[in-house]
């Protein structure tokens, strides 16, 4: 199966909304969001975190321009998706879109470049080109690499494939610093990996806390069985693994309760899953929220106050962070009943 790509310029201040619109596209699987590096390399100082961080709504704006690259699983309906973007365009009263005629290069802004990708050669490049990871108390590798590690490193054996979660991304190695200083806290006897990808999070879990159980849960068919792959190579004996068309399925969430949750997610599902994590982390327990911009953090840490979390460290890096949250009482802000027809 081949997978389509679609890029399109955004400005800065409505990536959010436009991220979150075109998940509603037919075929869409995934989207990514970076800096277009040719018309910025401004660079993120001391200064700049710490007036992010005082900005509760995340409503910081650089005027930068980014880059949204959209997968699909199915060639895209091109004039359908320039109607929605323009659509969505003019409703904000910015910059329409249009779709890159290279025939008419002379009348058409080079603003959505549609490309086709050979999911099998794409496989096979990335495994080649994934590297060796060092960090902290981790050394990630792939099948293709050697293992040739010290005894202090921790190894963690991950291939990589169309599922995210191989600790190339910030929003991954933040997660990983975040769970290297919890582990020197705490200690996790029952962990979800929410949106496990390659299961990366959940694995290196369970190779720090030996005795815990870890349930992976995703809504990619993929990542799960890939994520069950990983689980042999790393020998890990097969906790639970789900697939889910709904991350609200009671399948691993009713009357189950975790001490440390993993949601490396997207800004959208990471808001709309507040309810459900303080119903199913236990008191006095760590939930780690992951992929998020850092302007996106002040927003999203005020959001989950609503449901009794509070921050207790940031992790950042390159643009990107993690935040660890806590929650401290039983008092429950939602019912399971309102969870399950959410």
């Amino acid at each position: 199966m081949d997978l389509w790509s679609v890029k399109f310029e955004i400005q800065d201040n409505l990536k959010n909304i436009f991220s979150e619109y075109v998940e509603d596209f037919e075929g869409y699987i995934s989207s990514s969001l970076f800096v277009n590096e040719d018309n910025d390399k401004k660079k993120y100082t001391k200064f700049y975190l710490n007036n992010i961080a005082s900005n509760k709504f995340g409503e910081f704006h650089q005027n930068q321009i980014w880059i949204l690259e959209v997968f699909f699983n199915q060639e895209p309906d091109i004039n359908n998706i320039n109607r929605k973007l323009n659509y969505l365009a003019k409703e904000l009263k910015t910059t329409e879109y249009f779709f890159y005629d290279h025939l008419r290069k002379d009348k058409y802004s080079n603003r959505l470049n549609v490309s086709q990708i050979s999911q099998k050669n794409w496989l096979k490049h990335n495994r080649k080109s994934f590297p060796i990871i060092n960090l902290d108390n981790f050394y990630i590798y792939g099948s293709h690499n050697n293992k040739n590690c010290s005894a202090s490193k921790i190894p963690i054996k991950i291939d990589a494939s169309t599922a995210f979660g191989t600790g190339t991304h910030e929003t991954t190695k933040c997660c990983l610093k975040a769970l290297t200083f919890i582990s020197r806290l705490t200690k996790s006897n029952q962990i979800l990996d929410y949106g496990c990808g390659t299961g990366i999070l959940g694995i290196s879990s369970k190779k720090i806390f030996k005795k815990s159980k870890v349930t992976f849960v995703d809504i990619d068919k993929n990542a799960v069985k890939l994520t069950k792959e990983n689980l042999k190579l790393n020998n890990i004996v097969l906790n639970k693994v789900y697939l889910t068309n709904s991350f609200h399925s009671n399948k691993y969430t009713k009357k189950q309760f975790y001490d440390l949750i993993f949601a490396n997610i997207l800004f959208g599902p990471l808001k709309k899953s507040a309810p459900l994590f303080s119903l199913i982390i236990k008191p006095n327990s760590i939930l780690i929220l992951s992929g998020l911009l850092i302007e996106q953090i002040p927003y999203m840490i005020n959001w989950y106050n609503k449901y009794g979390f509070k921050e207790k460290k940031i992790f950042y890096l390159n643009g990107w962070g993690s935040v660890i949250m806590m929650r401290s009482h039983k008092e429950r802000y939602c019912t399971w009943k309102k969870i399950l027809n959410y």
